[in-house]
């Protein structure tokens, strides 16, 4: 059976020998308790710095931001809540849950996720599990390796409940960038299933906040966003809309990282859609105009000819009337020419 990926050596990919479970950890990552990452050796621990370290100055940034937001204390409330419970019910899959939320919290990533695989082998079925250490491994900076966790989690939730909505989004969120772009794609990724599922997916959960980028993406692909997929030009009205939900992704979000990215990105298509929309309702607008002015020149036409045939009407009808009354005087005349002639 081959070796889990994340236990191959991160320069060169060779696997751990018999006797050894794991290679060594970068000191640094024991240090910042992020997942490990494993070297065979000094050699290539040394050659793949330059580009670990990259990794690392991203980490210090990410936990800088993390820590700004309200989701450290979010996390918190967490896993006290879960404590609470377990201590209530004595479940020991609550207990352990509790445990790994707690490490979340704490910032503990390796911790926890060593915490999440455990109970995951023990509780394969649960599905939060599976979608906390995907979590786990976006904070990490590990998306390749978060996208299966959603991908299952979205599997074992409910099909169509609000964590079964959540667990898409966040595949979603890691599926549309560079870096997984080589990761295999779920059935729904392409344009038809993306629209249709980004809609019911914000339906399920407006208040998750990639839910709601995810709705909004799927609106501006195309035209203001290239994505790893055929993808249609969109209306002005569709990125309008999306304007719409990104700034609702901004409301509800517990970054301001992430906060000032979504306003942006609702900025910028606001400033593309307004034009088009304006233009649209321009033409609109032009269109209303002549179909006003037809329908005027129409009723003109057809009130003059409503006249002119009122006119003809009425000429023939004093037609008729001098007629009769000549008819009528003419018959009189007749009459009394008779009456003449009969006193002679």
């Amino acid at each position: 059976m081959a070796e889990p990926a994340s236990l191959l050596c991160v320069s060169c990919g060779s696997a751990p020998p018999p006797h050894r479970r794991t290679w060594g950890r970068c000191i640094v990552c024991v240090e910042r308790n992020l997942p490990s990452t494993y070297y065979c050796g000094e050699e290539c621990m040394n050659a793949h710095w330059p580009k670990h370290k990259v990794y690392h100055k991203e980490q210090k940034e990410r936990a800088k931001q993390l820590g700004e937001g309200t989701g450290p204390e979010y996390d918190r409330s967490v896993a006290e809540a879960q404590t609470r419970r377990a201590e209530k019910t004595g479940s020991e899959y609550s207990k352990r849950f509790a445990d790994a939320l707690a490490l979340m919290a704490e910032g503990d990533l390796h911790g926890a996720a060593k915490a999440w695989r455990k109970i995951i082998k023990e509780w394969p079925a649960k599905p939060t599990p599976h979608r906390n250490l995907g979590v786990v491994l976006k904070r990490s900076s590990r998306p390749v390796d978060a996208v299966p966790m959603f991908l299952k989690a979205m599997e074992l939730h409910e099909d169509g409940s609000k964590q079964w909505a959540a667990a898409a989004a966040s595949a979603f969120d890691l599926l549309k960038i560079r870096e997984c772009r080589d990761v295999p794609k779920p059935e729904w990724w392409n344009d038809e299933g993306l629209k249709a599922l980004s809609a019911r997916v914000v339906a399920l959960a407006p208040d998750d906040p990639y839910a709601c980028n995810m709705r909004a993406f799927a609106l501006v692909s195309g035209t203001l966003w290239h994505p790893p997929w055929n993808a249609e030009p969109r209306t002005a009205a569709e990125i309008k809309e999306a304007a719409t939900w990104h700034r609702c992704a901004a409301r509800v979000t517990r970054s301001p990282a992430d906060k000032l990215a979504y306003e942006q990105l609702a900025q910028f298509c606001d400033e593309f859609a307004d034009p088009l929309l304006a233009k649209e309702e321009e033409e609109a607008a032009k269109a209303r105009a002549a179909a006003k002015a037809e329908a005027a020149e129409a009723l003109k036409v057809a009130e003059a000819k409503a006249a002119a045939a009122a006119e003809e009407l009425l000429a023939d009808e004093e037609k008729e009337k001098q007629q009769a009354a000549s008819t009528k005087t003419s018959k009189a005349k007749q009459g009394k020419g008779k009456k003449g002639n009969g006193k002679q």
